[in-house]
């Protein structure tokens, strides 16, 4: 399941571990962000367990290199998300696992991450490597496709930082908090076609 859900961003997998951790996803909401405020992740508040945008869900660049940063303390969650590829057995047939992190085959030095999207947060990437200066930690919101996505991380990774410093944005020296209503998904379903 960790596997499916940092690899793969797999929502179902999110939630089964959270029922499995905490009896169910009401129930885990509240230790994710009582663990959050722990790290010091103070403007980051969780309604579920995935991350789907909702009423009352919020989190910031800063607060998910904080979460990113104590993530790659955990050897498991380390070595899921420094994996490019991996099989799987499900339902007795083999399946095979590719990273949605394009950095694992870009970047020698990488450390892994994760990805991120949703129609309101866009394409998201929190993620590490190991630089000359130390570990460098990024953290990038809303992207208008994957390839901007890729080009603005690795265009972040080529630069030299002090270690410690925080760029909020490496293109502008000043920066303005702009919030957006989540985008909700229509509840009409589709009509399913009947096999027969």
């Amino acid at each position: 399941l960790l596997t499916l859900a940092l690899m793969r961003s797999i929502n179902g997998a999110a939630v089964a571990l959270a029922e499995a951790a905490a009896g169910s996803e009401a129930s885990f909401v509240p230790l994710m962000n009582k663990k959050i405020l722990e790290l010091g992740a103070a403007n980051t508040k969780f309604i579920n367990a995935s991350g789907l945008p909702g009423k009352g869900q919020y989190t910031t660049a800063r607060d998910l290199a904080k979460i990113m940063k104590t993530a790659l303390t955990y050897p498991l969650i380390s070595e899921i998300i420094d994996t490019k590829e991996t099989e799987m057995d499900v339902a007795g047939k083999s399946v095979l696992l590719t990273n949605t992190n394009n950095l694992l085959w870009s970047d020698s030095g990488h450390l892994g991450g994760k990805t991120g999207y949703t129609r309101a947060a866009r394409h998201c990437f929190v993620g590490a490597s190991d630089k000359e200066e130390g570990k460098l930690i990024i953290a990038l919101l809303g992207d208008t496709s994957r390839s901007t996505l890729w080009g603005d991380a690795e265009k972040l990774l080529a630069q030299d930082f002090e270690k410690g410093r925080i760029i909020i944005d490496a293109a502008q020296k000043n920066f303005s908090v702009k919030r957006q209503k989540a985008v909700h998904r229509s509840k009409t379903r589709r009509a399913r076609a009947k096999s027969s």
